[in-house]
């Protein structure tokens, strides 16, 4: 036997899922207008710092967030050599590039022996990737005003082979500086609990709780 369906039971159901689409429209509306001026101000922010405990120095800066289209036209998206980065990944989860500049105001380096004659000499050598000054005398090296520059741009999300091949939750970190390497590396990705009403058994009540009403 084929049961029958209410009208008015099915008028209540379409009215309630109408409802509910237009209330999901409206929210997700005003999350992507609060995301858009959450970007504008991260965009017009300054980075600023703040000190641990035991002295070490800690940058912090507001970040973005972008759909994958709107990465893509981003400054970041049209870096040739970051394009090549995420281009290996199936899916990329976040993209982070910052510039470092690491200076060393005087290095001194005396020798155990003076050379037996007297002289002094200054120089400085520049180069894209380092630069220093250095002042040289029978007594030893004095290197002034070292400073390497680097650029490091940061990908993570997840790889595979194939197409249907295994993810693999991944980071790649490239350095713009050809002498500068990165030695050791841990990345941890914070899962968060999915709220109840994202849970699978949720959906499936919801679903046959709407296929009773209906049949009601």
């Amino acid at each position: 036997m084929i049961p029958t369906i209410n009208k008015s039971n099915l008028a209540n159901l379409i009215l309630c899922v109408v409802c509910v689409v237009l209330f999901c429209m409206l929210f997700q509306k005003c999350e992507n207008e609060n995301l858009q001026l959450a970007n504008v101000d991260a965009l017009n922010s300054q980075l600023t710092t703040y000190k641990l405990k035991n002295g070490q120095l800690v940058t912090s800066g507001k970040t973005l967030s972008y759909t994958n289209a709107q990465l893509k036209n981003s400054l970041l998206g049209k870096d040739k050599n970051l394009k090549q980065v995420m281009a290996k990944f199936a899916k990329v989860q976040s993209v982070t590039k910052y510039v470092t500049n690491t200076k060393f105001d005087t290095i001194a380096i005396t020798y155990k022996d003076s050379i037996p004659c007297i002289f002094e000499r200054h120089d400085a050598v520049f180069h894209q990737w380092y630069s220093l000054g250095y002042k040289s005398n029978q007594k030893g090296i004095t290197i002034t005003e070292l400073s390497i520059p680097d650029s490091v741009a940061i990908v993570t999300g997840t790889k595979r082979k194939w197409f249907l091949g295994k993810q693999t939750q991944t980071i790649d970190i490239t350095h713009a500086n050809p002498f500068v390497q990165t030695d050791e590396l841990q990345h941890i990705e914070v899962v968060a609990k999915p709220k109840w009403y994202e849970t699978t058994i949720f959906k499936v009540g919801l679903g046959f709780l709407g296929g009773f009403l209906i049949a009601k």
